[in-house]
């Protein structure tokens, strides 16, 4: 698969994205635009504390935190033209008093990033200036990865699958979901992660149906597939992989699933690239499921989009027959059948769209591993 070139710095793309941001505003018909969606900022402006708020006006852009972060801020913000950071607790109101909003007649947000108590804030705050509901504004644009965004996703799928290689060793009959899912956290930190993706998945036999299920006390027993589902942060981004792994030998029944699911992987991962359809590229890995006569136990979307946060924009999903997948995307692909009351069996790979395809992030063989 074709690996991309490697193009600008962190800040310099940082600074194409509040270019593109503001190239909307016109249509949209704001002056500016209010974001508090913490990845989104830590996106434009390379913050990772909890509390901040970011004004992106035409050509100035204002970045507000608290007093715990002031000695942060000077290590981590992009030195992007035109943002200037300030520790206030009522950026509104810094703004108001120092006449900033002078020229501001429209600002957007994003109404699924506000409270119904913290909009009603910002207008008792804001009269005389029109707030405007935008969706998206900010994603549109972070939704494709840069080079640097995408190694980073990389190392934290090479941590995972590091952690993954030290695993299997202790798989045996006997152990307990919720050890595995111990050894895997604490190993990821030893390894280097800043912190899980998401909740460990390590279920086994009957549960490994179940297709979020948690690590519980349910003893892995002999012939049990066990789903091992899990990703790290490192410097900020995601992985999220899932490898199924057999604890002796599997039934025929097991094999047979494992093999539909590998295909429905390996021929959805060939597929992708950008402008392919969201529900196209989902189709491909269905369609191979439900001939196979298990339509009916593929019960959730083939993949999400990955970075920041685990799941982003766009979901590869069959509901999702508008949003085409942009060169830059990283994407998982991540097919599964569910039979309840026996097992479950789920394939993941983290994948970087290309124009031609894409270059998998990932690491390790979809074969089957029997223990």
């Amino acid at each position: 698969m074709k690996k991309m070139s490697q193009i600008p710095t962190a800040e310099k793309v940082a600074e194409s994205r509040f270019t593109a941001i503001r190239s909307e505003f016109h249509a949209n018909k704001i002056d500016a635009l209010y974001v508090n969606h913490l990845p989104s900022i830590r996106y434009l402006t390379g913050f990772s504390g909890s509390n901040a708020t970011l004004i992106i006006g035409m050509e100035k852009a204002w970045f507000f935190t608290d007093d715990r972060y002031t000695e942060q801020i000077k290590t981590e913000l992009f030195g992007v033209k035109g943002l200037s950071a300030h520790i206030e607790r009522d950026p509104i109101g810094f703004l108001r008093n120092n006449n900033s909003f002078a020229d501001i007649r429209s600002l957007g947000f994003d109404p699924s990033r506000l409270t119904v108590a913290a909009l009603a804030s910002l207008r008792k705050n804001l009269r005389g200036i029109s707030m405007k509901r935008i969706s998206g504004i900010v994603e549109k644009q972070t939704i494709k990865k840069a080079p640097h965004e995408a190694a980073l996703i990389r190392k934290a799928a090479e941590i995972q699958y590091l952690v993954f290689q030290e695993i299997l060793p202790l798989i045996k009959p006997g152990v307990r979901e919720c050890d595995l899912a111990a050894e895997i956290a604490y190993r990821g930190r030893r390894l280097g992660a800043e912190k899980e993706a998401f909740d460990i998945i390590a279920i086994a036999g009957e549960h490994s149906a179940w297709v979020h299920g948690r690590a519980g006390e349910r003893t892995v027993n002999l012939g049990d597939m066990i789903t091992l589902d899990f990703g790290f942060y490192y410097q900020g981004f995601a992985s999220d992989i899932t490898r199924t792994v057999a604890c002796g030998n599997p039934s025929d029944e097991a094999r047979k699933i494992y093999n539909i699911v590998k295909q429905a992987h390996d021929e959805s991962l060939a597929a992708a690239k950008a402008g392919i359809v969201a529900a196209e590229l989902d189709g491909i890995a269905r369609k191979i499921i439900a001939e196979a006569g298990y339509g009916d136990y593929f019960q959730h979307s083939l993949g999400h989009g990955l970075g920041i946060e685990v799941h982003e924009q766009p979901a590869i999903s069959f509901r999702n027959t508008k949003s085409v997948i942009p060169e830059g995307a990283v994407i998982t692909i991540e097919p599964g059948i569910y039979l309840p009351g026996k097992f479950g069996i789920r394939i993941e790979d983290d994948a970087w769209i290309s124009a031609d395809g894409c270059e998998i992030l990932s690491y390790g063989s979809t074969e089957l591993i029997v223990l």
